[in-house]
């Protein structure tokens, strides 16, 4: 059931409170007392024009079903000292035990680079963040609960919403401001190569920890023409483009609903766990790694044990490499060591061997 709504936010609200001719608003908003403010807005209809779009368009959202539920309601604002302020006055005014649409959790975040006194902070900054917060919730919860109000913010916002509703699976509503209702936007293409991301996945996965990564110190090759069109490169400096985060994101979710049909064409063994071998140095932490290889070996996709790898303290994603004949570097990252594996798996690709190292990962990672 949708129980999360999650909306961009403009300053229309705190533009309609500046021009009211009503002199106690007017002394309120002079005065930034944003809760006498909210109980002003409350003894108005939530359809009156002075609300606001955020307002009217949640008020539309609600009357028409849309969100069965009134779980949480999270407003996506700007990095100005107006942005803070609509997250505060909207929060205190759906907070209210007096509002008939009070939700049992509401809030505001800052999406830091989301202003329009500097591009490069919006493109780098600002979309990025709209992107992740928005990912965030779908990871915690799934597409199902959350609906995406995209009526308030820039223009860029707005349509930056619309395509991540599109590509993660979430219903994105408008409020025109002519009309009384609010109507879902219609789907907007956003490419999925599913194949490709599987092939780049330690990339994604290097970046997106990452955040900014130096070119030189990546093992891998960023010269194809799609690659480049999801990361932002400065000189020797990458990182993932708003679009990457976004199509890294879709990318993920899509590969957990399609996972067992992509593990189910790729070979299994059928060896008996205990007859698959194990090959470790006799170095500190054996132990350790040995109870661990008797228990991944368990997998139909692991053939063995290689060897144990370098000490690695520093490994923050537990699949520190994979090559295209099968071979997974697996880390046991919640070890202060960060001992690890070198395992052979069935793949006979990269894109093989990259899902069942994301499986493995999942099934045995602690």
């Amino acid at each position: 059931m949708r129980n999360t709504l999650i909306c961009t936010v403009g300053t229309s609200l705190l533009n309609n409170l500046r021009r009211s001719p009503d002199s106690d608003i007017q002394d309120a908003f002079n005065a930034h007392n944003w809760q006498q403010l909210s109980l002003s807005l409350l003894d108005r209809s939530n359809s009156d024009r002075l609300c606001g779009a955020e307002i009217n368009s949640i008020a539309s959202i609600c009357d028409k079903g849309f969100l069965p539920n009134r779980l949480s309601l999270i407003f996506l604002v700007s990095d100005t000292d107006d942005g803070r302020a609509m997250g505060n006055l909207l929060k205190l005014y759906f907070d209210n035990n007096k509002n008939p649409l009070k939700f049992e959790r509401v809030e505001y975040r800052v999406l830091e680079g989301l202003r329009d006194d500097s591009v490069q902070d919006f493109r780098q900054k600002g979309l990025k963040n709209l992107v992740r917060e928005i990912s965030t919730e779908v990871r915690k919860f799934s597409p199902e609960a959350i609906a995406i109000n995209a009526t308030g913010g820039y223009k860029a916002q707005i349509s930056f919403a619309g395509m991540i509703g599109q590509a993660l699976g979430i219903p994105v509503y408008y409020l025109f401001e002519k009309f009384s209702e609010v109507i879902e936007l219609p789907p907007q293409p956003v490419a999925l190569d599913l194949a490709f991301w599987l092939n780049n996945y330690l990339l994604f996965e290097s970046l997106e920890t990452e955040n900014i990564v130096e070119v030189s110190n990546l093992e891998f090759s960023l010269e194809d023409p799609y690659l480049q069109s999801l990361l932002d490169r400065e000189a020797d400096l990458v990182c993932l483009s708003a679009m990457g985060i976004l199509f890294n994101e879709r990318s993920r979710l899509q590969f957990a609903k399609q996972e067992t049909a992509i593990l189910s064409s790729i070979p299994q063994n059928d060896t008996v766990p205990d007859r698959k071998p194990i090959s470790l140095r006799d170095d500190h932490g054996k132990d350790i790694l040995e109870d661990f290889s008797k228990k991944i070996r368990r997998s139909p996709y692991v053939l063995k044990i290689v060897n144990s790898l370098p000490f690695n303290p520093n490994q923050t994603n537990p699949i520190r490499r994979t090559t295209a004949d099968g071979i997974v570097e697996f880390v046991l990252t919640w070890t202060d060591a960060g001992y690890g594996l070198c395992i052979q798996t069935t793949g006979r690709n990269l894109a093989e061997t990259n899902s069942i190292a994301i499986h493995l990962n999942q099934e045995f990672a602690e």
